[in-house]
């Protein structure tokens, strides 16, 4: 029974990329699921009304933890912001020095973490690894997606072409130089339409102001930080020359959400490809434990 399964089950909520108090983007940690079964973390997920919610079992060595991702709809692959609150949590939940480095094994790829204690809060950075960059769209390609988002001509940033980029989740990369209050995902069947060219998100850049947004595919609800994008923002940027190699940059989000946050990237060359580093902020802000039964 569902209630057996999660009785006593501990939980961590976390804000993950905040600027502040109640910033950022909400995350709830689930720990010790192995036993947990997939229908119990998609309805926890459901019921804890996150953008995502990550559980965490032992994985593969000491400082390895296996961990599943769930949005509302589905389980995903790969996402940013949980693996970095994941590591948080953590680290928190178990103490010891201020610096520490995890791994998190996900479903396709494992991703190395580093946490950081900052006074009552954290600090966090993964390495995505090297970013796949898809040919870019040609014009006519582009075309329906820009409708479906509300992009007109005048909006899109010169030089710059629509591309999927993927660093464990592919995204559909548009780049506007402005207008991004104007934006709005409004297409019947947007997910079938990213499909076709091999994308599951649809990331709307402002290239000049480093400010993003995004929807579930529904186009009901804006995420308010997204760190699953922000390494393929990074990488694109850099493959089309428009930040230097190495150097940082802070990609914002979450404004029209009303909830303010910041992504910390970086790109560098790595063999052929671009590999990217994402950080930001993490603030534990709530813990618990469902009730027991019997």
């Amino acid at each position: 029974m569902l209630a057996d399964e999660i009785s006593g089950l501990e939980y961590r909520l976390a804000d993950v990329f905040a600027v502040g108090p109640l910033s950022g983007n909400g995350l709830a940690v689930f720990f010790d699921c192995a036993e947990l079964s997939s229908e119990t973390m998609q309805a926890l997920t459901r019921e804890m009304r996150q953008f995502e919610s990550i559980f965490l079992m032992p994985g593969s060595g000491p400082r390895n933890v296996r961990a599943r991702l769930f949005t509302m709809e589905e389980e995903l692959d790969f996402a940013g912001h949980p693996v970095l609150g994941a590591a948080c949590a953590l680290h928190a939940r178990l103490g010891g020095p201020d610096e520490q480095d995890w791994t998190l094994e996900l479903n396709v790829k494992s991703v190395p973490v580093i946490t950081r204690r900052n006074g009552d809060a954290f600090e966090a950075e993964m390495d995505q690894g090297v970013a796949e960059i898809a040919p870019p769209l040609t014009p006519e390609q582009a075309a329906p997606f820009l409708k479906a988002m509300n992009i007109g001509h005048a909006d899109l940033a010169p030089g710059l072409p629509a591309q999927v980029v993927s660093t464990g989740l592919p995204y559909l990369i548009l780049p506007v130089s402005g207008g991004l209050e104007r934006i709005r995902q409004a297409h019947e069947h947007f997910e079938e339409l990213l499909a076709k060219i091999g994308a599951k998100f649809a990331y709307v850049l402002d290239a000049a102001g480093l400010e993003g947004r995004t929807w579930d595919n529904a186009g009901l609800v804006e995420d308010v930080a997204t760190g699953s994008a922000a390494g393929p923002v990074g990488a694109y940027l850099a493959a089309h020359g428009r930040i230097a190699p190495g150097r940082e940059f802070t990609l914002r989000q979450g404004r029209f959400a009303h909830r303010p946050s910041e992504l910390r990237v970086v790109a560098d060359k790595r063999g052929d490809g671009w590999a990217v580093r994402v950080s930001g902020s993490v603030v534990m802000v709530a813990s618990g434990r469902f009730d027991k039964r019997g």
